[in-house]
């Protein structure tokens, strides 16, 4: 059943009528080719769900009748931000598709010292969109409850800063050989997680000490050094794997 997320929080009974507009409609009724009497799921920004049946078509809308309302169950239980050292060329897309359909929360992209890509600040609000829009269409294919929000560049301070706001914190770092994630993930007595990938440089000496300074321990993946693009989707599986199942 296709999957749409409403702009906003308004409430809906049951019959009232919603109207989709902008690209959303376009792909209902182009790409999509959906007729009268149709299903389509819409959700809210506080993860409210509505079944609702394409009532009529407009040149530019697709005007919804709601058949039910429900809550959206899908959300992992606990809250996860992924930091994410900038990689090259389309890894960054892979990464930030996958991790919404492994549940993370928030990604907050990262720009470290050793990063392969400097990225031009003209040219970052154009990457966000497109990173953004990303996380969209993953959060619609896989089901989610909200769209995960894709952060504007900070730099490895700042994520250390930032990282230290969630109940458990912590850096991959590829010689580390101890705290595991199934250690640091055991009994499930955080509601958030906030962790930090490097690039394909790995990570630098004066960021390996700011991060110890401001006690983020590192953790490890085992003893193959795995791809910055792979990374992340090995620790969100691992969070699911302990905290869901």
């Amino acid at each position: 059943m296709p999957k749409f997320f409403l702009p906003d929080e308004r409430e809906y009974a049951v019959d009232d009528l919603i109207t989709i507009e902008g690209a959303d409609a376009n792909h209902i009724a182009h790409s999509l080719r959906m007729k009268k009497g149709d299903i389509i799921t819409l959700t809210a920004s506080n993860r409210t769900e509505y079944e609702t049946e394409i009532s009529d078509f407009t040149d530019s809308s697709v005007l919804l009748r709601v058949l039910s309302r429900f809550r959206n169950d899908t959300e992992p239980k606990v809250f996860s931000r992924l930091f994410q050292a900038l990689a090259k060329g389309d890894k960054m897309d892979t990464v930030i598709q996958k991790a919404v359909e492994l549940g993370v929360g928030e990604i907050y992209p990262v720009q470290s010292a050793r990063c392969v890509v400097q990225l031009d600040p003209k040219r970052s609000d154009k990457k966000l969109e497109r990173w953004q829009r990303i996380a969209e269409e993953a959060a619609k294919q896989c089901g989610r409850g909200i769209i995960p929000k894709v952060h504007s560049v900070i730099s490895f301070k700042e994520a250390v800063a930032e990282m230290k706001k969630s109940d458990l914190y912590f850096l991959c770092y590829e010689t580390c050989r101890e705290n595991n994630p199934k250690n640091l993930f055991k009994g499930c007595s955080f509601s958030s997680v906030s962790f930090f990938i490097g690039p394909e440089g790995g990570i630098a000496p004066d960021e390996l000490l700011l991060s110890h300074t401001e006690g983020i321990p590192d953790g490890t993946l085992g003893k193959l050094i795995l791809r910055t693009e792979t990374a992340a989707s090995a620790v969100l599986s691992m969070l699911l794997y302990e905290t869901e199942f």
